[in-house]
């Protein structure tokens, strides 16, 4: 597994725990199907199943559009990730700093270097 994706992994995993916590606080206000999405996104992404970028652009252009209230839970860096649907709910400015994210990686990988998501990722904050 590659460490783009293991970071993306984390952060679903990330997203799904603090979206958890929120549905045990408030019942009834967090859709159980949103909470069953995110781990058949997670299981379809540790499968490497391609399937897994459809099923993440499903689910968070579903929380995007039906359950808006969720979106500060949401890691913007997935957004990002599963692009698609999922680029409308992100900023021209964050747009451009995730892709200078993703040159940056890509020169990371042909100077043969690992790239560290995380910390990059804080970078945009």
């Amino acid at each position: 597994m590659n460490n783009r994706l293991k970071y993306h992994l984390e952060l679903l995993n990330e997203t799904l725990s603090r979206i958890e916590k929120a549905a045990a606080n408030e019942s009834g206000v967090i859709d159980a199907d949103i909470l069953q999405q995110f781990r058949d996104v997670i299981d379809q992404l540790t499968e490497h199943r391609d399937s897994a970028y459809d099923a993440g652009q499903d689910l968070f252009s579903k929380i995007g559009t039906h359950q808006p209230q969720l979106m500060p839970a949401v890691d913007r860096a997935l957004l990002w990730f599963f692009g698609g649907e999922c680029m409308h709910f992100l900023s021209d400015e964050e747009i451009t700093r995730f892709q200078h994210l993703d040159e940056m990686a890509a020169e990371a990988e042909a100077e043969g270097k690992e790239y560290d998501y995380r910390s990059a990722g804080r970078s945009l904050h």
